[in-house]
């Protein structure tokens, strides 16, 4: 076993020989947007990122579903694995099985397996004082998606938001590799900051981010300031309800965001003035993010313009620095 669950990496990876690795990997999760189809592509593009995470290349897949036995539910299923079958396709792999169970609350996913050199594996703890810190994708989905169930998101956000999260990171790992880095992470559930820490932890490292650097989608900070009442979304406007969201609603923040801000909080140094919602920005829950890259200033250049080549977005958002006396990594936003 070369990783394991010791480091919080993104897949476990298991040495066949001197020069192949096998990746193995898990993830699946509810639905984030109304097309059935739709959400088994991103389902299925989230699952492989990790293989490319990790520097590899996927070889197979399995599913794993878990949909109600309803009949006006269940002939979604195949929509559903439609969706993944093609995102698989795409990234030049096949799904050759998988396992189904009936549950309330429609669950969708895949396990996947993938292969690398042992000497090109990209770890989570190998980044190094200095590095240039790059992302590949906008931040937002985790609010995008609220917003997207409660019927208040713009269809252009909803696009370009959908359009992120159904692309694969196969070039943007390409890329890396082109350019030789060692150390990357997607950005998924911890957020930005979380996963940021989780690189910083296992490499005994701090790091510094330029806020006005970090992509968000456009339109997903003007969500922020839209508030609903949860009870009442959905149901049929009456006279005064646009009040009653705006009095007594929520904007569509996810309960993850505010966990993951809770528990990262005492490790983040913000500036002094800062609106919260940039706060929450940092660590909304990501869906099929950006990987996170770090590379030597020297290469930093490279890296950002064989990115661009390959279609990827290229963020400079960052460097890593020493982390010195402190007792924890730590990550200061100016």
């Amino acid at each position: 076993m070369l990783v394991g669950t010791s480091h919080a990496d993104d897949a476990g990876v298991f040495r066949l020989s001197g020069d192949e690795a096998l990746i193995a990997t898990l993830d699946f999760f509810t639905p984030v947007v109304d097309d059935p189809y739709v959400y088994g592509s991103i389902a299925a593009a989230n699952s492989l990122s990790d293989v490319y995470a990790m520097g590899g290349e996927p070889l197979f897949a399995l599913a794993i579903a878990a949909f109600p036995d309803d009949e006006k539910v269940l002939p979604f299923l195949s929509d559903v694995m439609a969706g993944a079958a093609d995102k698989a396709r795409e990234a030049g792999i096949c799904i050759i099985g998988g396992h189904t169970i009936r549950d309330k609350e429609p669950k969708f996913g895949l396990s996947v397996t993938g292969r690398v050199h042992p000497d090109r594996l990209w770890h989570n703890r190998g980044a190094k004082a200095g590095d240039a810190v790059v992302l590949t994708k906008p931040l937002g989905t985790g609010i995008a998606t609220s917003a997207i169930k409660w019927g208040i998101c713009p269809k252009e956000v909803e696009k370009a938001v959908v359009a992120s999260m159904s692309r694969l990171n196969a070039n943007a790992a390409k890329a890396g590799r082109e350019v030789g880095i060692s150390t990357a992470t997607d950005v998924t559930g911890f957020g930005l900051i979380g996963h940021l820490l989780e690189v910083l932890e296992g490499s005994g490292l701090a790091a510094e981010i330029r806020l006005t650097d970090v992509p968000v989608f456009h339109g997903v900070r003007d969500l922020m300031h839209r508030k609903r009442v949860d009870s009442l979304t959905g149901k049929k406007r009456f006279p005064g309800s646009e009040w009653v969201h705006t009095a007594f609603g929520q904007p569509p923040i996810p309960g993850g965001t505010r966990q993951n801000m809770a528990h990262q909080l005492g490790r983040v140094r913000f500036p002094p003035v800062m609106r919260p919602e940039e706060a929450y920005l940092l660590s909304d829950p990501q869906t099929s993010g950006g990987l996170l890259m770090f590379v030597p200033e020297a290469k930093a250049e490279a890296l950002c313009g064989v990115l661009q080549r390959e279609g990827e977005g290229a963020w400079r958002i960052g460097r890593t620095v020493e982390a010195g006396d402190l007792p924890m990594p730590r990550i200061t936003v100016i």
